[in-house]
């Protein structure tokens, strides 16, 4: 299994700018042949100061993405804005390879304003149990009860973090390894750029690899056999 965790840059209310830098990252990611493509927490169309306009696209995020990952035989897991009666998820999808969306995470650390999660989902794929949650989820108290319930094989963290002082260090990087270490399973996390950044966390909270910026971080990792 290779996956490839893509810290693309992200406009915010800028849906088909976003949209070319997706296409544009995952077509640089498919030259690495990776299986599965992770992209960070509202990619397509950024998030600022509790406008969730972009909240409009979610049908056509969706055909667009699908249609990208059948097209080229690839799992894709991304962040984006859901429309839910009168308020807004946070939500975070899982296509397979024939364009079908078969795992769908709502956030659970959110303000008001947002509907929030109650739970943890997983998919089987051939590479194992899959679960996704989403950035502040990693530090949620209860999604560590949810994680241990499920007991994925891997779990895939879309972020948006941007810290105070412009840019990841060592503590971000030491306070997630512990997050994970507590949830006990393979974790990989990729951050929408600047700052970016992306990370791949054993389940004992080492960190096996990280990428700076927007630079595309693939792993390589051993199939679960069942």
């Amino acid at each position: 299994m290779k996956v490839a965790l893509i810290p693309m840059r992200v406009k915010v209310n800028d849906f088909e700018a976003n949209w070319q830098e997706f296409k544009q990252r995952f077509k640089e990611a498919l030259e690495y042949r990776s299986d599965i493509l992770v992209f960070p927490e509202y990619c397509l169309t950024g998030f600022d100061e509790w406008d969730s306009s972009g909240a409009k696209f979610y049908g056509e995020i969706v055909s667009r993405v699908s249609k990208l990952a059948k097209e080229n035989s690839v799992y894709a897991i991304f962040g984006l804005l859901e429309p839910y009666k009168n308020c807004i998820y946070n939500s975070a999808l899982l296509i397979n390879r024939e364009g079908e969306v078969i795992l769908k995470h709502h956030k659970f650390q959110e303000p008001m304003k947002f509907c929030t999660g109650n739970t943890v989902k997983t998919a089987w794929t051939e590479f194992g149990k899959l679960a996704i949650i989403i950035c502040g989820d990693l530090y949620n108290k209860r999604i560590v009860k949810w994680v241990k319930k499920k007991k994925p094989d891997y779990l895939f963290v879309p972020m948006e973090y941007s810290p105070e002082t412009g840019k990841i260090i060592e503590e971000d990087i030491k306070v997630m390894s512990e997050r994970v270490k507590l949830l006990e399973v393979k974790t990989f996390v990729v951050n929408s750029s600047p700052p970016g950044g992306a990370w791949v966390f054993d389940k004992n909270g080492e960190l096996l690899a990280q990428s700076v910026g927007d630079n595309i971080l693939t792993f390589d990792s051993f199939i679960v056999k069942k």
